[in-house]
């Protein structure tokens, strides 16, 4: 771990992630005690949703990619707005915009605490982190340690035991290197974003103080303020002769009473003034983050300029018909599956697994839904795009809790190749041949035109990975993770897409008595092909008679009917009869959706497979409901809703009615 690298993570920048985040003493991570009281107010959002700033194009030898210089955006916009400047939350250090959603002790983040007084929200994730995707061929290389447990509980005054600690580390990515180069990356996107929705309050933890000066500087008429957050002392290094266009933006310099922040330190604040800026010091004392938070409100009622506000309204801010509407009882984020690797130099976190979670006010189904995503994409997947709704609306808008995830070394889960090693960073697929299928972009229900310019693939490119190399190694971790999550909540259902089905068959054998209906969609490879030795699996089931090995599998060549849907495989293989069952899954109803065209897979030899292994499988087929055009992305494309509602029929035949919860 770096100590005063501008590259690396500062005991400073620990210092104001424990202080805010997990505010004086560091409790212990409390969400069952959590979710049953009251977290606080009801949130009526009129518009949530997310987006990608800044989309740019590379020519490769092997195709069209992303440079890997976009940002993500996700947004709130209540239902009554009661500020007329939105709040924009800048992380820092090796952070992500998840620091602002929650807290690691499973209390409401500043993210939703800014929602509740009534302020339109938009929480970003800097170019190279979170769920913009870290490519160390763009954004250069990993450092050579990766964040410890020792060293954040030292700076936070903590107990590397605690499991605040480990939210706190668990969630620790990788930055690009805080140079000129990266400050003008973060200055253009920053830009961009105030170009798009007018006059904000940039909020700032750490060097994100950084990014706030750098975007104001070029957007001085567009910033009503900036509050930073235990700013590193040297923020404003190499950026003087700019300061001068900071002239009259009030100025909060915020320090946190445990931290070894820069509030007395006269430097930043007399050069601020100097350049003609009204600057506020504030000195917060141990208090929780929701108390933290007053001082800083009062300032911005008190400081910010709301002479020449315009007029505003929070409702239906969306480009689209549909509603991304949605009443919660509460709402965050917090990860699971998080391992303690020994390095010599320290404790690392290994197989963390981010999870964000929407609970709506009002639950009309007993089981909540995980949402796993695949390929190589990330939890947004179950977002929408391009400002529609996605399944998330989906479920939540019909009374259900949700959690999405994004797999170890996915979105907003970091990886560091201490941690997972070479097999979690896999090539990106370029653009040209995912424009050419039919079970990608070119599909009749793709909502844009499909072409190389089309904005909406720019958007679902922008958060591609690559998939995991080694899937034996990715299915320990994620089942370990999934297993957590559903100790963690209970009862529930299991929504698999694409190479994230496999999640759905390990984590119902390690709980069988915890899922409660499996459905899965378009689900890739077929049994015993490439790595799935184990059947539908890399990694070891429970089989009757019991299975040590894959060679004890005698195996017969089946041939795909010429009338089965998308035939893409001439033969493959099952099981010689008598077959080894699955033990655990039996007598859980399992759903197989399949579209037109579909991709990576035919459902015929794995829905054959599960019959065979005992289980209770059904094939949903898109055109017997008349659903005609859809590709592997159907929850992405312009019928979704429609689709969804077939998922939502099975669900209800199936596995739960709706009814009180």
């Amino acid at each position: 771990m770096n100590d005063g690298n501008s590259n690396g993570i500062t005991r400073r920048d620990l210092g104001a992630l424990a202080a805010i985040a997990i505010a004086s003493a560091p409790k212990k991570l409390a969400a069952q005690a959590a979710s049953s009281a009251s977290p606080g107010p009801l949130l009526e959002i009129a518009d949530w949703s997310y987006h990608w700033i800044g989309v740019e194009h590379a020519t490769l030898a092997r195709g069209t990619m992303c440079n890997g210089m976009q940002m993500y955006v996700e947004h709130w916009i209540p239902r009554e707005v009661r500020h007329p400047y939105p709040v924009v939350l800048i992380h820092g250090g090796y952070g992500q915009g998840s620091d602002w959603i929650g807290t690691p002790d499973g209390r409401r983040g500043w993210a939703t605490l800014f929602l509740e007084q009534g302020y339109k929200l938009y929480v970003l994730d800097r170019p190279g982190q979170g769920r913009n995707p870290y490519h160390p061929w763009v954004h250069g290389y990993f450092d050579k340690e990766a964040p410890t447990f020792e060293g954040v509980a030292k700076s936070a005054r903590g107990d590397a035991n605690d499991p605040a600690i480990a939210q706190l580390v668990a969630a620790m990515g990788q930055p690009m290197a805080n140079n000129p180069l990266t400050q003008g990356v973060w200055r253009t996107r920053g830009a961009k974003l105030l170009d798009e929705i007018g006059p904000a309050i940039l909020v700032t933890r750490g060097d994100g103080a950084v990014f706030a000066w750098v975007t104001a500087q070029d957007r001085s008429n567009l910033v009503k303020g900036i509050v930073a957050v235990d700013q590193p002392a040297t923020s404003l290094s190499g950026q003087k002769t700019q300061v001068a266009k900071l002239a009259g933006i009030p100025i909060a310099i915020v320090e946190a009473e445990t931290s070894n922040g820069n509030a007395s330190d006269p430097t930043i604040s007399a050069t601020l003034r100097d350049a003609g800026c009204t600057v506020e010091q504030i000195r917060l004392a141990e208090k929780n983050n929701r108390e933290a938070l007053q001082p800083i409100l009062g300032w911005m009622d008190a400081s910010v300029d709301k002479s020449a506000a315009p007029v505003t309204s929070g409702v239906d801010l969306n480009r689209n018909s549909e509603s991304t509407a949605l009443k919660l009882a509460d709402q965050g984020c917090f990860w699971v599956g998080v391992q303690r690797k020994q390095m010599k130099y320290g404790t690392i976190a290994m197989g963390q697994m981010y999870v964000q979670y929407m609970i709506p006010a009002e639950k009309r189904y007993p089981y909540p839904v995980i949402m796993v995503h695949g390929g190589g994409g990330q939890g947004t997947h179950m977002m929408g795009i391009g400002g529609r709704p996605g399944w998330v609306h989906y479920f939540v808008q019909a009374g259900y809790s949700v959690y999405w995830l994004d797999r170890p070394s996915y979105g907003r889960s970091p990886y560091h190749p201490d941690a997972l090693g070479p097999s979690h960073l896999a090539n990106v697929p370029p653009f040209e041949p995912l424009l050419q299928s039919p079970a990608v972009f070119n599909t009749a229900q793709w909502p844009g035109p499909g072409g190389m310019n089309d904005p909406l693939i720019d958007q679902f490119m922008a958060c591609e990975s690559g998939n995991t190399m080694d899937e034996a190694f990715h299915s320990d971790l994620v089942w370990r993770g999934g297993v957590e999550l559903v100790d963690r909540i209970g009862p529930c259902i299991l929504l698999t897409h694409a190479f994230g089905g496999f999640f759905g068959w390990g984590v119902a054998d390690r709980r069988p008595n915890l899922v409660k209906g499996i459905f899965c969609m378009e689900i890739n490879g077929n049994p015993f092909a490439a790595q799935l030795r184990w059947g539908l699996t890399a990694s070891p089931m429970t089989y009757d008679p019991p299975v040590t090995d894959p060679s004890q599998f005698q195996l017969v060549d089946r041939i795909l009917p010429p009338n089965s849907p998308r035939p893409i495989v001439a033969s493959y293989k099952l099981q010689a009869e008598p077959a080894h069952k699955w033990k655990n899954l039996r007598g859980i109803p399992i759903g197989w959706l399949t579209s037109e065209f579909g991709g990576g897979g035919s459902p015929v030899p794995n829905i054959e497979f599960l019959k065979q292994v005992g289980c209770s499988a059904e094939m949903v087929r898109l055109r017997d409901y008349g659903i005609l055009g859809n590709g592997n992305l159907m929850l992405l494309e312009k019928n979704n809703h429609e689709v969804f509602g077939v998922v939502r029929d099975w669900l209800d035949r199936k596995v739960s009615p709706p009814g009180p919860a």
